[in-house]
């Protein structure tokens, strides 16, 4: 036999070894085997089915690759499963005409770096409260409250730059700087600007520009008496540009337009699943599923895209004050009573924490966390700096292709 005769021999024999195993292909002897796990897929008119078999327990999620794109779409998960038989059933218009996979993973925190000390210099900080991730530039801002000011680092933690500080000119009240902080709680990078500010102490939300020049007021507008703030804390932008600002002292939520317009309140004061008390961060998933930081109620509480109450996160929390949404789905939490940093599902397990570098040597009233695909940045606010540390994930995961949805 010729070797290309060899060659189509063999690519007859993984197409044959692939489709007999639901999807999973059955590599020659000479191949390292790869990581993966029995796998079969039956679609319906209506339903899509995925029966699996898992050798671990892990956190398990259900992916489809975008057609002509590099990214992938989340259908379902993360949720955690143990080992064992498992099915899955999806809408099949969700699944069919598609390829994906789906990933068995756990993704384990390991502090590296820690940078900053009490101080005003340029990695100083005095009990900051609240970061911003720039993924574009992939920089760090870090709300430096008790310098009322906001500190940007390169993503090793070098710093670049400073915006904002307190202050009069010449001791005149009259000259106040239109561009000064008094005690910032949070920064947001991204949107149609370059960064927006939670300016506590003076009851603003305010804008950078992409020269990090004060751009000015952002919300609430001039004349608007309604639409005041009392105490804005965390801020996120989500992937539709909205602006979601923690309105602390009025124990609400706000969604903004990118011009600034209200569209959406959450919550309220009040003991029931839908208020909050003195509520903290807020972060928005891909999903669009909301999450609240309400340590006055000892939860994270979650809402979907339009407001409505889904459920509460409450495992190991005592005063959960910081949010952020990890890239596989996981909600990285900060408590600033048991100084811990958790990952958890959505649905409200938590997979895994870290407590510090070590017993010596613990965070400390950790207020804010950020999460990049390889690295976790936590403010550890009670040691007056950010602590960089290293995302390992481990994963098991299958393939699967599914045909044309066969309609009744």
């Amino acid at each position: 036999m010729t070797s290309r005769g060899r060659s189509l021999l063999r690519s007859f024999l993984l197409l044959l070894a692939f489709v007999t195993h639901g999807g999973t292909p059955a590599w020659a002897a000479d191949q390292a085997m790869p990581p993966g796990f029995a796998l079969h897929l039956e679609l319906g008119s209506r339903m899509a089915t995925f029966s699996f078999s898992l050798p671990q327990a892990g956190c398990v999620s259900v992916l489809a690759k975008q057609a002509g794109r590099r990214e992938t779409t989340r259908l379902w998960g993360p949720v955690w499963l143990a080992s064992g038989a498992h099915a899955i059933a999806l809408e099949a218009s969700r699944v069919a005409s598609r390829t994906g996979t789906i990933e068995c993973f756990s993704v384990s925190l390991i502090p590296r770096q820690a940078v900053g000390r009490t101080g005003k210099g340029e990695r100083q900080f005095i009990r900051p409260m609240g970061l911003g991730w720039d993924a574009g530039h992939r920089e760090l801002y870090v709300a430096d409250t008790g310098n009322d000011r906001i500190v940007r680092l390169a993503a090793d933690g070098r710093f670049i730059g400073q915006y904002g500080g307190f202050g009069l000119t010449l001791g005149d009240p009259s000259e106040e700087r239109e561009d000064s902080l008094s005690a910032p709680w949070d920064v947001a990078p991204g949107g149609f600007s370059n960064f927006y500010v939670a300016d506590q102490n003076n009851d603003r939300i305010c804008e950078f520009d992409a020269y990090k020049s004060y751009k000015g007021l952002f919300f609430p507008k001039k004349g608007e008496p309604r639409s005041r703030l009392s105490r804005p804390r965390g801020l996120t932008i989500d992937h539709e540009n909205n602006v979601w600002v923690v309105d602390s002292r009025n124990d609400r939520v706000l969604k903004l337009s990118p011009a600034g317009v209200k569209m959406l309140e959450l919550g309220g004061y009040g003991s029931s699943q839908w208020n909050f008390r003195d509520p903290t961060q807020v972060a928005v998933d891909q999903e669009g599923r909301i999450y609240v930081s309400d340590p006055g109620h000892r939860r994270i509480s979650v809402f979907d895209r339009l407001g409505s109450f889904q459920g509460v996160i409450t495992d190991h929390l005592k005063s959960p004050v910081g949010v952020g949404i990890d890239p596989d789905g996981l909600v990285a939490i900060c408590d600033e009573e048991t100084n811990e940093l958790g990952l958890y599902t959505p649905d409200g397990r938590r997979v895994h924490f870290c407590a510090g570098f070590s017993e010596q040597d613990r965070f400390r009233a950790p207020a804010d966390v950020v999460v990049t695909p390889r690295a976790v940045y936590l403010l550890d606010s009670g040691n007056h700096r950010v602590v960089l540390l290293e995302r390992r994930k481990s994963v098991l995961e299958s393939s699967w292709q599914a045909g044309p949805r066969v309609l009744e």
